[in-house]
């Protein structure tokens, strides 16, 4: 698969694989941790109450991470040796089953069958054999060694066995292309779940410190109402002071009384401590739930930017995947990256401010322009619009309400074709069991899943596309700001989305933001690019990835948990 040609289907396509992989690598042992991090998993969701949570929360603090090997029945070498083997051969066969399955489905294997043994042969499938392999074997040999004669943190052990096994493996792919993919994916994966591990240990921090005032008001409670029943003092005041203490009150009526807020201290530190520790809590829970939105919205405006005014900087592939997602290659065949381009030098060097001339149709201006040739064949005559991007975006009427509505008919069933075989294949390969189960329920969520997503991807184009027009109508001109608006409204389309679904589109989106904003840094020349980046992101990505999945596994999801569990086992 070409890693530019269809880049939203990238990062689902190399998750299948790496299930695919897992499956394959998997074995016994490997199979008993993901159940009993599954049943984990379920025990954590049935807890209810903070106090266990607190409870739980302050065993986990207290307990100390074994820094003993822990592949059972083997020894080190062993454990290495055949992780290197195990690896190599599932890799070579993967490789050769991706290769395989395109001329299976065109038939053309049947008539060529010498294509088996060119894929066999490949430079190709041998060098993603040796990359896979020589990642899991030298993370397991580096973390055994590391625990023998490293510092004793398991942190410490499991970021540099990561960090090493990234810088070993990644420049022996030869492919450039699948590399900086892979890359990408580690890269989005590492983000992702470092900033919800340093998240967790700020709330964590917080849930601490507020268990430490509250402990502290606990025992002055108690005190208190110790003095009090000793001293002579009449039955009123020892009453008060007994409702100050959720202890006291559970020896007189026999039953367990929620904590009275009454009973903490009373002085002005730990009351403003307390009500920073809220305001922060409540702050946290305000941008987890934000997060995944702010990010999409932000990452859009800046795509938005460069597609139109830096087109020359995105890869060819990728450029005409976003012509055509946005349905103009029905209105400009083959022309679509052409006219995007057109807009944005007209918006940058027009001296109309993007405006058409009284007097003049829209045909009539349009033949004026360096791009007139693939612009003219979709102007309508007789038809003026006010703005030139009007005139592009929707030449077959001047309503720009009708634009959007045109646009996201046109996007709808171009989404439903990528969305509706992916998620399809998805649930084939990894969800058989609720398919046999279940089937009408399992084909009819397919089908709102595929819908839903479809009309996520239409509006977001139809924002990003026509959402200029309003802009355009409240400022009376068109600018460049105007565009990075309407790509921050396009990004909060991803609330159709399914709220599981958001943070990984919003960190795709990102890193191509962060990537389309390095190389119009590079062409302007404000920085240079940076030999052997892939290898030190990779890395990095490597030993943070590595660093939660070894010490804090609750904080991946359960199925990336398992895929990882799968592929580097028990170590």
């Amino acid at each position: 698969m070409d890693a530019e040609a269809t880049p939203y289907l990238l990062d689902s396509f190399i998750e299948a694989i790496a299930r695919l992989t897992s499956y394959a690598l998997t074995d016994r042992e490997k199979e008993s941790v993901v159940r009993g991090f599954r049943q984990f998993h379920q025990r954590l969701e049935r807890i209810s109450s903070s106090a266990s949570l607190r409870q739980l929360a302050i065993e986990s603090k207290h307990k100390k991470h074994s820094v003993e090997c822990q592949h059972a029945g083997k020894t080190c070498v062993q454990n290495c040796t055949r992780g290197f083997i195990k690896a190599f051969i599932v890799g070579y066969a993967v490789k050769c089953g991706v290769d395989l399955v395109p001329h299976i489905i065109s038939l053309r294997l049947f008539s060529k069958p010498q294509l088996v043994l060119r894929s066999l042969k490949s430079r190709d499938t041998l060098s993603f054999a040796a990359f896979l392999s020589t990642l899991i074997g030298s993370y397991k040999g580096i973390l055994c060694a590391m625990r023998r004669f490293g510092t004793g943190s398991e942190y410490a052990n499991s970021l540099v066995a990561g960090a090493l096994a990234g810088l070993l493996s990644i420049k022996i792919d030869r492919s450039r292309s699948r590399r900086a993919a892979v890359t990408l994916y580690m890269v989005s994966r590492a983000l992702q779940y470092g900033v919800v591990w340093l998240f967790d240990r700020w709330s964590a921090g917080l849930q601490a410190e507020e268990d430490r005032l509250r402990g502290r008001s606990l025992k002055r409670a108690h005190s208190a109402v110790s003095v009090a029943q000793q001293r002579p003092a009449d039955e009123r005041t020892v009453r008060g002071l007994q409702a100050m203490s959720p202890v006291a009150s559970e020896n007189a009526s026999g039953r367990h009384v929620r904590w009275d807020d009454s009973a903490l201290d009373n002085s002005k530190e730990a009351k403003h401590k307390m009500q920073r520790i809220d305001l922060t809590k409540r702050i946290l829970r305000w941008i987890k739930a934000c997060a995944p939105t702010a990010l999409m919205s932000l990452s859009c405006g800046v795509i938005v930017y460069v597609l139109f005014f830096h087109t020359d900087v995105l890869p060819r592939g990728y450029l005409n995947f976003l012509s055509r997602a946005s349905g103009y290659e029905l209105i400009y065949p083959r022309r679509a990256a052409s006219v995007l381009k057109s807009v944005g030098n007209e918006v940058m060097h027009g001296v109309t401010g993007g405006r058409i001339p009284a007097g003049m149709s829209t045909k009539e201006y349009i033949a004026t322009l360096p791009l007139a040739s693939d612009l003219l064949p979709a102007a309508k005559n007789g038809i003026r619009h006010e703005y030139v991007a009007c005139g592009v975006f929707h030449p077959a009427t001047t309503s720009c309400t009708r634009g959007v509505v045109s646009t996201i008919l046109q996007s709808l069933p171009v989404a439903m074709k990528v969305y509706a075989p992916l998620n399809a294949t998805m649930l084939l390969l990894f969800k058989r069991r609720q398919l046999l189960a279940n089937p009408r329920r399992a084909l009819l969520k397919l089908a709102v899943s595929s819908l839903r997503s479809s009309m996520f991807f239409a509006l977001m184009v139809a924002y990003i596309i026509n959402g200029s027009c309003f802009v355009r109508a409240l400022l009376g001109r068109d600018t460049l700001f105007g565009y990075f608006v309407t790509g921050l409204a396009g990004g909060l389309a991803v609330l159709v989305e399914q709220p599981s679904r958001r943070i990984e589109l919003a960190m795709y989106c990102f890193l191509r933001a962060l990537e389309n904003a390095w190389d119009v840094g590079v062409r302007r020349g404000l920085w240079h690019n940076v030999r052997h980046a892939e290898v030190a992101l990779f890395s990095a990505a490597m030993g943070v990835l590595m660093t939660i999945y070894q010490n804090d596994p609750s904080t991946i999801s359960l199925t990336y948990h398992s895929i990882l569990t799968r592929i580097f086992g028990k170590n």
